[in-house]
């Protein structure tokens, strides 16, 4: 039986390349719908999937020929990862690809907000010229709390070495951290960051994480950043403390709705109540899709894939 390898999105071709290169026959079908996919999952051996594409029971029930799933990126959470290795199918992931790329667009995002950029763009755009109202605040003297020290919290961590701040790291799961952060209680972050970033998975541990029962313990009006997962923020919880001056600004990149038309979590005006807001910078799930990031994590996905290969049939 010939082996095949099936792509569900729109990824670097290098993966593809190299499984073709191995013997596998590839179809690539970005985005594929799950009426399509239980159709056709039993004729591959390989699953090669970003965030959207949903691997439950069921779809691993039908997959009878599957041997191995590739998540390009980080989040398992769409794969029912226990329930794949109990019918021994090995999945993969590639979180070290876009840490970078996540680093620098929190880093971006913060500067923009702290000093009124986008704001200050679209008023100069429309031939209004305000400076005092457009005053900023320098990021130097700040304390930072990063709350998940994985790859793309330490990433972010990075970027702000070049800045005179505290950085204040909350992670129950890591033992040793960097020399120029401080390790700290969640508690120690609420009292002290006045800028607090998140970088952890989705489970039911940090479903609405940054929700209301957190930010009421936040003492110093923080900016909130999320580039995590959108369900770790409680999106009406975020606009309502925004709206009642409880914290300084939002940077988001993740929604608990994407696209934030569709209507699953909240109804779109939930969204553009928050983006309307002007302490909010946000943006569409861009903060690891950079060009180098494209490649590095099919690179990094293929060379983890590369050492079961020759098992697969």
């Amino acid at each position: 039986m010939h082996k095949k390898a099936l792509i569900t999105a729109d990824i670097h071709p290098y993966l593809r390349e190299q499984l073709e290169a191995s013997g596998f026959s590839v179809d690539v079908i970005p985005e594929i719908d799950r009426t399509h996919l239980l159709e056709i999952i039993p004729a591959y051996s390989i699953l090669i999937i970003t965030t959207y594409t949903q691997v439950d029971m069921e779809v691993v029930d039908k997959a009878t020929q599957l041997q191995l799933i590739g998540r390009v990126g980080s989040g398992m959470e769409n794969v029912d990862v226990a329930y794949c290795t109990a019918k021994n199918i090995i999945c993969v992931n590639s979180p070290e690809g876009n840490g970078n790329a996540v680093g620098e667009h929190c880093l971006a995002m913060l500067l923009s907000l702290l000093n009124n950029i986008p704001q200050a763009n679209q008023e100069l755009k429309q031939q209004i010229f305000r400076r005092e109202e457009n005053r900023g605040k320098e990021l130097d003297g700040m304390t930072v709390g990063i709350i998940g020290y994985g790859h793309t919290g330490k990433a972010f961590a990075r970027k702000l070495r070049g800045f005179e701040v505290e950085i204040l790291v909350f992670d129950p799961y890591v033992t040793v951290v960097d020399s120029w952060v401080k390790q700290v209680s969640l508690t120690d972050i609420q009292q002290r960051a006045e800028v607090i970033s998140f970088h952890v998975p989705y489970n039911r541990e940090t479903h609405h994480y940054a929700g209301t029962a957190f930010l009421e313990q936040c003492r110093m009006t923080p900016v909130i950043i999320n580039t995590s997962r959108g369900a770790v923020a409680d999106t009406v919880a975020l606009t309502e403390m925004l709206e009642q001056g409880k914290i300084a600004g939002v940077c988001i990149d993740v929604f608990e709705d994407e696209p934030l038309t569709k209507n699953k979590v909240h109804v779109p005006e939930v969204y553009q109540r928050l983006l309307a807001h002007p302490r909010v910078v946000a943006t569409p799930h861009i903060a690891g899709w950079t060009v180098e990031s494209k490649y590095k994590l099919v690179k990094i996905l293929m060379d983890k894939i590369s050492v079961h290969l020759s098992g697969i049939v």
